[in-house]
């Protein structure tokens, strides 16, 4: 017969058991909330970027070196642009914003081309600070965001040792960069995902069709509550709000993903009837 003792430890021993079997046998979207996935979009999000903005760096010290055109600028740009699917281009560009050398070869046809004109061109000029755009209709023919990192001599050569003589980027469509991310977190989920920019354009949303659109779309006049929903996201870091889309009502919370001061609002979404 068992003693008392004997009985709670089998008690407990089959209680745990059972618990570790549903979590076993639970499906992951009920084990695993929405907040939790938006806490992992978040600091996966910021990892990437991070990971380009280091990439650039690096890239812009060796051409501090190099010098921002020649066959060795070209082989640091070539190298750089392939590091990530959703890179279209990078460049150098010098200190009056005309654009010097561009890789791949497909884009050889943007040097020479006066950008000078862009706001965040503008301001990595005056500041001689790293910098990430939103998105820009860019010269490459199409709408784009890029970072952009100063370049300053340190190598042989005209330019004196610190003199900035320009800066490299990386020009990328961010919802190419941003699915590789959220798809496989999102996986095996019942949530959708939307990233919009401090303007309300949206830059990813699992649903392909919005991604692009800008707050004052066609599209979303027949929604008040979307659109103040929205402008709040818009305006706040993050939070919490419902809204009805198509016929259905939905939750969503949000949170920031940064780099350089340019601000992405990140949300997953439930439908709640």
């Amino acid at each position: 017969m068992n003693s008392p003792v004997q009985t709670i430890a089998i008690a407990i021993t089959c209680l745990f058991i059972g618990v570790v079997i549903g979590s076993l046998v639970t499906p992951i979207y009920e084990r695993d909330d929405a907040s939790t996935s938006l806490i992992h979009l978040q600091s996966d999000i910021t990892e990437a970027l991070e990971a380009l903005d280091h990439d650039l760096a690096v890239a812009a010290y060796a051409l501090g070196e190099t010098g921002i055109e020649g066959d060795d600028a070209r082989e640091i740009l070539l190298s750089l642009s392939k590091r990530h699917p959703a890179i279209i281009d990078c460049t150098t560009v010098d200190p009056d914003g005309i654009i010097i050398a561009a890789e791949p070869p497909a884009y050889h046809t943007v040097e020479g081309v006066d950008v000078s004109h862009q706001q965040a061109t503008r301001h990595i000029l005056m500041t001689k600070r790293p910098i990430m755009s939103g998105i820009i209709p860019v010269v490459e023919g199409m709408e784009a965001t890029f970072i952009g990192s100063p370049i300053f001599s340190h190598g042989e050569g005209a330019a004196t040792e610190g003199q900035f003589i320009g800066f490299t980027s990386i020009v990328f469509h961010p919802d190419v960069f941003l699915d590789e991310i959220v798809s496989p977190v999102m996986a095996g989920t019942p949530y959708t995902v939307t990233i919009v920019d401090t303007e309300g354009r949206v830059l990813y949303d699992t649903d392909p069709d919005q991604i692009g659109l800008p707050l004052d779309d066609p599209a979303y006049s027949p929604f008040p509550e979307l659109i103040a929903l929205v402008t709040r996201v818009t305006e706040e870091r993050q939070g919490k709000g419902t809204y009805i889309f198509r016929g259905e009502t939905k939750e969503a919370i949000w949170t920031t993903v940064s780099l350089h001061g340019e601000e992405w609002r990140v949300s997953v979404v439930r439908v709640v009837g």
